[in-house]
């Protein structure tokens, strides 16, 4: 009776140790190919490479089910540059999702996990424009925005925000039971209107950018506890 017990007492912890973390946090980088609007009217500098395609990023989950997480994605695409003009630019996509996620063990170290996630979104460009009274007002009006002069004499920002919804197959590795490399693909859709940038608390127009239904490749480094 008392080596059952034992053996119960044994079993119940070395469970525990090697079962799958109920709480994890990853390092992101995906990739995308979206679609940026850049003429000789606007301003826009064209992207390319890194700024272009790359979403680094980070994640967090919790296991509330056995089979079943909740978790938290946030990744980036970040444009540094200088508009046409000479002015210093920089423009950043936030990608925020909300994601919940099933999975099975297909083997002892091998999980194929499957992803729903609705998202919230932001976009930003900022121009350093000291100085310069007609920066800002060149640079909103290559995108056919129709507010009139603006004159401003400081370095300031556009932003946006708008819906999105994300679904994803993958496929998760653990090395450890604490440490996993998971590659997923899918699709974003992105419910963006360029015409929904406030600057200065006014609606302005924006760049043009094709990002609804866009396919998306994520590798993720898994560290759990």
């Amino acid at each position: 009776m008392f080596q059952n017990r034992y053996l119960f007492i044994f079993s119940f912890f070395v469970g525990i140790l090697f079962s799958q973390p109920k709480f994890s946090i990853g390092m992101d980088v995906g990739y995308y190919k979206p679609g940026m609007s850049v003429s000789s009217e606007n301003q826009l500098p064209q992207a390319s490479g890194f700024s272009a395609d790359i979403l680094p990023g980070y994640s967090m989950f919790y296991q509330f089910f056995p089979g079943a997480r909740v978790g938290f994605s946030h990744s980036f695409s970040i444009h540094i540059d200088q508009t046409k003009s000479g002015t210093p630019f920089s423009r950043i996509l936030s990608y925020r999702m909300f994601i919940l996620e099933t999975f099975f063990l297909a083997r002892e170290r091998l999980e194929w996990n499957f992803s729903l996630a609705p998202t919230w979104n932001k976009g930003s460009i900022h121009l350093d424009a000291k100085e310069n009274f007609t920066e800002w007002d060149t640079f909103l009006t290559g995108f056919n925005d129709t507010q009139g002069p603006i004159s401003v004499i400081s370095s300031d920002q556009m932003t946006t925000y708008w819906f999105g919804f994300a679904s994803f197959i993958g496929l998760r590795y653990y090395i450890r039971s604490w440490c996993a490399i998971d590659i997923k693909t899918g699709f974003m859709n992105n419910y963006y209107d360029n015409k929904n940038w406030k600057f200065q608390g006014k609606k302005v127009v924006g760049p043009e950018m094709t990002i609804s239904g866009e396919p998306i490749v994520t590798v993720k480094v898994i560290f759990g506890w």
